[in-house]
This record gives structure tokens, sequence and C-alpha cells, in this order.
């Protein structure tokens, strides 16, 4: 028996040295008090587990004492000398009674069970304590449930739980789920009443921030009326996850997608990739970090790589795709970038944001505004090939190859692209107008109102003599890259006005948009050129667009500004491109004199399902009317799309449900089918 402290208090010598010898057997140290007073004091002092006193009239107001003084459980023996006596213990608070005179064997066992009693009623009460403490510990909270009365029953520690009064009933259970998940909540409930077999979910409370609880429940076995669960708090868990997934997922220093992260979405996003949808795999390198860090500190480089993750993300983003850091100073990026004609220009738009400054901090402490210089290098999607890691090698082979040559950016749809290929490129477009290699693709517009052809957008083509046809993004960005672009844009302006004066003698009549690179906002010589098309050919200026895309816009807006006024002085009208993929398109729409909107195709892709992106597009429709300005939207390619554009008062509409890229021939011969139905 484990060695515990026994107070005695009993007068009669001979009873006392009974109970002497008794506890001693068992393992008790004692203590003898001679007086009530002596007993109190012994008590105080030392605590005992064991208090044995005997019966008589002071009885009742020595145990309310010793009660009253107690630290922990104590159990009180009392000798009675009568049967009365015995009740007045037992009703005065004592233990355990035994009447006088005392049987040793019989003393020894009361006490033996009397020890047990306490060393089980202590274990337990350390058991509740480590059960308390456990489900505190561990977020859990128990709880009881009559769905005939629709009534909870909570334990007291509910409060501490619940944060406040734990709900009485379902529906003030359900009032505190977050909304997005109370029906299955809702649901869970009704299965436990129904099947009458375990159910779990897991939740949000509407907290702020929201807890994650996990329920569990189950019909009582004993009582079928009576249904007992827990509730278990797995916030710290679910926020573990979410650190474990964004560490596993996401680059810890700029918080963009990692490597694992994004090969897994570019397979899923390559297996979208068409001719007609074209996607861009680019490879970027930071030069000089190294000198940074050696110049400015680890903490200087460090701010520059988050600044230029973050403005590579939201460029990807814009434009459909995701970012990732592959290495300390390599990022790639995968994007769709739709527009037939408008492949060079989310990249002069990329690079211009990556070339802006970066302001770092010092290891000194001081503000230090830095230059960066990124070189890219892509590959086209599916025209290089759908391999993920086959792309990323040919993308870097293209960056490294501008790398060497001082290009900003090489770009390529040849699986096989090395600098051979890409120089025979280069050297071959020098040649192609002269060879008249370039021909000219028209793309047809309709009018919603009138269900007719109005215009077409010009789309410049390539006959490669060796290659056959090669779509845009085989030779465009080159054209920009290496100034080509003014050139081949001067020859595609006198082509289209040449086409267009021909259609206008033949009494069909429409109207044809050209879209105008940023290299040719700057040629100086651009509107003189189109004065000279226009007059050369007699054509109606009304007849001849031009567009121009939002970010070209932003980059120079005075530049932009006066290129558009001058170019509207020659009664041509001019169109926004692409509204909706930069940064402000509803300011500058505003802000510059447009004709006409173009609502970038990723409107239309949504339109159907998605109500915020038909809201924008009412936005944009009425404020455009209030400015007397047409809404065109492109890559229309269902009938169901085209009746939400009419419903929400576009203008006209363009993409492959009015009509693919088309010779001049097959496009007068849709307009005369046209106006052969109507007539």
């Amino acid at each position: 028996m484990t060695e515990s402290l026994a107070l005695v208090l009993c007068p009669s010598p001979s009873e006392r040295n009974t109970l002497l010898a008794v506890l001693e057997s068992l393992g008790y140290e004692t203590l003898v008090a001679e007086t009530p007073e002596g007993a109190i004091a012994h008590f105080e002092r030392r605590h005992p587990d064991l208090v044995v006193l005997e019966g008589g009239e002071g009885l009742p107001v020595l145990l309310r004492e010793l009660r009253r003084r107690r630290r922990h459980e104590i159990e009180f023996f009392v000798l009675a000398p009568t049967e009365e006596g015995a009740i007045r213990a037992l009703e005065s608070g004592a233990s355990e009674v035994a009447l006088a005179p005392l049987h040793p064997v019989l003393l020894r066992h009361r006490l033996q069970r009397l020890h047990a009693e306490r060393l089980l009623q202590r274990n337990f009460h350390s058991l509740q304590q480590l059960c308390t403490t456990a489900s505190r510990i561990a977020g859990i909270l128990g709880w009881g449930w009559r769905p005939d009365e629709d009534r909870f029953h909570w334990p007291d520690e509910a409060h501490q739980w619940w944060r406040g009064e734990p709900p009485p009933n379902r529906a003030a259970l359900l009032a505190r789920v977050h909304d997005e998940d109370r029906l299955r909540v809702e649901t869970t409930l009704e299965h436990l009443c129904l099947l009458g077999r375990q159910a779990e979910v897991e939740f949000r409370l509407e907290e702020e921030p929201p807890r994650f609880v996990r329920l569990v429940a189950e019909p009582c076995e004993e009582e079928a009326s009576l249904i007992l669960g827990v509730l278990v708090d797995v916030t710290l868990a679910r926020r573990f996850e979410a650190t474990l997934e964004r560490l596993t997922h996401y680059d810890e220093l700029t918080g963009i997608p990692n490597r694992a992260h994004f090969l897994r979405a570019a397979r899923d996003m390559i297996r979208q990739a068409t001719p007609e949808r074209p996607q861009l795999l680019l490879c970027l390198d930071v030069a000089g970090l190294a000198n940074i860090n050696d110049a400015f500190g680890d903490r200087a480089g460090d701010e520059l790589l988050r600044t230029l993750a973050q403005r590579l993300a939201q460029w990807a983003a814009r434009h459909g795709g995701v970012a990732s850091r592959f290495g300390s100073d390599e990022f790639v990026a995968l994007v769709s970038l739709g527009s037939e004609s408008r492949e060079a220009e989310p990249i002069e738009e990329l690079l211009a944001t990556l070339h802006n400054p970066v302001g770092v901090l010092t290891t000194g402490g001081e503000r230090q505004e830095l230059h960066p210089r990124v070189t890219l290098g892509g590959a086209w999607i599916p025209a290089a090939g759908t391999d993920v890691e086959a792309l990323l090698r040919l993308a870097r082979h293209q960056q490294r190859q501008a790398k060497e040559r001082g290009r900003r950016y090489f770009l390529t749809s040849d699986a096989e692209s090395g600098e051979t290929p890409l120089l025979q490129l280069e050297s071959d477009l020098h040649q192609a107008i002269a060879r008249q290699e370039f021909f000219v693709l028209y793309q047809p517009q309709r009018a919603l109102e009138t269900q007719r052809l109005v215009g077409a957008e010009a789309l410049l083509r390539w006959r490669h003599p060796e290659r056959g046809v090669l779509p845009p993004i085989q030779f465009i960005p080159l054209l920009e890259e290496t100034g080509l672009i003014v050139e081949a844009g001067r020859w595609v302006i006198d082509t289209v006005c040449a086409q267009l004066a021909a259609w206008s003698d033949a009494g069909l009549p429409l109207r044809v948009a050209i879209n105008l690179s940023p290299r040719q906002i700057l040629d100086d010589g651009l509107v003189d050129h189109i004065a000279d098309c226009l007059q050369r050919h007699r054509l109606l200026p009304q007849r001849l667009e031009f567009e121009i895309t939002e970010t070209l816009a932003i980059r120079d807006p005075e530049r932009a500004r006066a290129m558009i006024a001058a170019i509207r002085s020659l009664g041509c009208p001019v169109a926004l491109d692409d509204f909706g993929v930069g940064y402000a398109s509803l300011e500058y729409m505003l802000q510059f004199p447009f004709d006409a909107i173009k609502l970038d195709m990723s409107f239309v892709h949504r339109l159907v399902e998605t109500p915020v992106d038909r809201a924008i597009v009412r936005g944009v429709v009425t404020m455009a009317d209030a400015l007397d300005k047409r809404v065109i939207a492109e890559g229309v390619e269902t009938a169901r799309q085209a009746d939400y554009l009419h419903a929400l008062g576009v203008d006209e509409i363009q993409g492959w449900h009015v009509g693919k890229p088309m010779p001049p021939a097959d496009l007068i011969g849709e307009l005369r089918k046209e106006r052969q139905r109507t007539q």
C-alpha cells in the first residue's frame, strides 16, 4: 500500500492502540492528537489523507472545521459508541463509521477498502482532469442531441469552446455555420435522423477568421432518441495543411508557383492549345543578379526578384496563364495570346513592365533604384510541340540565343529551332516583300442588329518558298523585333486600300480594320503614307479603320493620342483593340478619341457562364453608347455567345461563328450570297 498520513484523535487508550497498530500495519504514518484543538493544529500543518475520530457531542463541529480546512479529498473514519452516534456521524460528513469496541481484522478490512476508494477517487479525478485538458488542447467538445425535442446537451466547457453561448437547437447551430457549408451540415443532421448510422462532416464556423470544425456523430445504442457526437476544432490542422501546400507548390521567396506546380498546370493548359488559339511558353533570365547581391546585399537581390516575379505573374494572369520561378534568376511563364495579329505586342508590354526601375533597400539601409535587364526566349504551342520538358529546353535555347546576340527576345514555333534556322528565317523576311510572298486574309465582322456583313479585319500571312504558309506566330514577333514591321505594315495598308477600292468599284463596299504595332506608332511617316494610299486609290477614308491596343496607348499615351488624332483627321476611324486586358480600360476609353471598342475574346469566352463578365460588358456598352462609340466583340465562336452579346447591346461580332480568316474572293462570295438571300 502506498504510504499515507493518518491523524488519530481517540481518547480511549485501548481503542487508540488498536487503531495505531492497524494503521501502521497498512503502511500509514500516524499523528496522534489529544484534543480537538490539537487535531485542528496537526491537520493544518500536515494535511493528512485519513482522519480517525472518536464520536461524541462535539464531533459535528469538529468535522465541519476539518472539512473547511482541507486542501484535497480526505476520508473521515469515525468510531461511534452507538448506532445513533454512527448515524449522526454520517450525517455530519463521515466517510466511514465503525461501532466500538473495534475488532482488529474488521477494522483492517474497512480501512483497506477506504484507502482503495480514496486512491480510486483520486485516480478518477486525475483522469477526468487529464481528459478535460486533452479535450481542450485538441479542441474536442462532446455533445448530445435529441432530434424529437430539437435540443442540444452541452458540457460545462461548451461556453469556452463556442466562445460564448452554445447553440440550443439545430437552427441556432446552422446559423453559426458558414453560408457555403450550411447545406452540407443540414444534410448530415438529416441523415443522422433518418439513416441511424454514423455520419461526419467538416465545415467552417461563421467567425473571423473562420474556424474549421469536424462533426462526428452517431445514434446512442442504449437510447435511440439520443444522438451523441463530438465537435473537433481542426483549424490548426487546416492552417498547417495550407502552409504545407504553399511550401510544396509555391516559391518561398517570391510567392509565385514553383516548378512542380507550374509543370502540372502547364500540362493541363497545353491540352487546350490549337493553331487558332496558340500558347506561348517563355523562359526569362535576370542578368547581373550576382553583381547586385555583391554590391547591395542579398536583401536587395531578393527584393528585386520578388518585384519581377509579381510583375511577371500579373502579366501572365492578364493573358490567361501562369508564371513560375524555376531557379535563382530563372522564371518561366505560359500564356494564351489569342489575337492572331498581336503576338508581339504582349511581349513588348511584358519587357516594358519588367524593365521599369525597382527600388530596393541596400545592406546599409539606403534606398537604391535598380534597372533590371531581362532576356526572353519562347516556344509557340502547338507549332513547336506539346511536351513540356522539350518546350522548356527549346525556350531556354531561344533565351540564350537572344542573350548572346544582344537581343531582348527570340521566339520560335520550330521544334528543331536553333541559331541557323532562326537567322535564316530573319534573312528570308528581308526578301519577303520584294518577292511578293506576303498576302492578306480577311476575317469578316457582322452587325448583330441587321445580321449583315459590314466589315473585316486584315490579317497578314507569309507564303514561305520552302516552308509554305506560315502563321503569324512564326514571323510577326521577328518582324517587330527587327523593325521590318514598319515596311510590312506599309505594304499591308497599300494592299488593303487597293482591295477596298476594287470592292467599292464592284458595288460591294466594306470597312476593313488594320492593326498598328508599337513600331508603326513610332513611324513619323505613317500618317503621310495612309493619306497617300487613300488618295492614290480614291478611297473613302471611313472604309479604312485602324486598331490600336490599350497597352500600346498606355506605354506612350502622348504619342498614341497624337497619332490617333492625326489618323482621324484623315477621316479614318480608330478602334481600341483588346479592350479589358490592360490596366485602366474605362479611363483610357474616356481619354482617347476612339471611334470603336473591341472587346477582348476573354470576356466573350466567359460570357455565358460568368455573370460578372456580362455585367462588365453591359457597363462597357452603356458607356460606349453615351460616347457614341461602336462596340465590337472578337473571338465569338458559338450562336449562344452571339445571342448574349446581342442582348447586351453589342453592335458587331467577329470570330469563327461569323467566319474564319479568308481570301478576298471568298469574303466577296459570302457577301454576295448574303445579298441574294435578302433580296
